[in-house]
């Protein structure tokens, strides 16, 4: 009988646990990284409307305008040794709005990058109360580890939330493909045959002889009848063991017409038989 696999269980729990740690991190970091991301605590200008200022500005660094309402930028950043004006653009997608800690939604409404790194003068064009930020995108404070943490305990999140399904599918397979026949036996020729009962029934026990010997050799019965061999019949060496009963006497009748008129020969030639053995034998 096959038994259900140990992989939906140990990923179900390794999601679990990667889930948990994640979303603890998450929690414990949070405030942190909002603070950093924070453009009202995390700024190089604050300029109210109408309002101007000067910054030193650098072409390595990109540079994103915040407001608390989606609309047009309404800044002009020049550059102060060429008087020359820095295009702004639309955000990228990476670009995206922040939530600060007052619960107030910043939306980022313009980027630009200099094309010469020096002093720059920045003037909100808005009306009056129409507040605008200017971040420095590369300048995340000295929270680094926070937001690191905060994207490892997304991508962990992710992934956990990624392993509970992958369980669940691998976990309702193995409940599907439990009870098949699992139980194979290689043939002669090298092939491999599943061994199950003549009526294609679930393999539930160990399989009996009469059934591994149908699956190896197609479905034959298995004949375990032994023939009896007649075996020739051999003569007993002796006349007189028991075996020979029926042919005793027929051998002792034909001993007694032996002819018994055998001539005797006289002592004298028997002794002289014997002195010339003696003396053969003596050189």
């Amino acid at each position: 009988m096959q038994q259900t696999s140990v992989w939906p269980k140990r990923l179900a729990i390794a999601g679990v646990i990667i889930l948990g740690v994640s979303v603890a991190a998450l929690v414990s970091s949070y405030e942190d990284a909002i603070t950093t991301m924070d453009p009202s605590s995390n700024n190089i200008a604050t300029l109210d409307g109408g309002e101007s200022a000067q910054l030193n500005l650098s072409k390595e660094n990109s540079y994103l305008l915040f407001r608390l309402n989606n609309s047009a930028h309404d800044c002009v950043v020049t550059e102060v040794e060429t008087d020359t004006e820095v295009t702004i653009g639309s955000p990228g997608w990476l670009q995206t709005d922040r939530e600060g800690l007052n619960g107030e939604f910043y939306y980022v409404v313009g980027t630009f990058v200099p094309e010469e790194s020096g002093p720059h003068i920045a003037e909100n064009s808005a009306g009056e109360g129409e507040l605008l930020w200017i971040v420095d995108e590369m300048d995340i404070g000295n929270d680094m580890n926070s937001l690191l943490l905060v994207n490892g305990s997304c991508f962990g999140i992710l992934c956990g939330s990624c392993l509970l399904p992958l369980a669940l599918v691998l976990w309702r397979n193995g409940r599907r493909n439990v009870g098949k026949a699992g139980l194979m036996m290689q043939t002669a020729d090298g092939m491999l045959v599943p061994i199950a009962p003549s009526d294609g029934g679930v393999q539930q026990r160990v399989p009996t002889t009469d059934e591994i010997w149908r699956s190896v050799h197609g479905g034959e019965t298995l004949n375990l009848t032994i023939e009896q061999t007649q075996e020739d019949v051999v003569p007993a060496p002796f006349a007189d063991r028991p075996d020979r009963e029926g042919g005793l006497s027929r051998v002792i009748d034909e001993v007694e017409t032996v002819d018994e008129s055998v001539s005797e020969q006289p002592i004298s030639e028997a002794d002289s038989s014997e002195q010339s053995w003696k003396s053969w034998d003596e050189g």
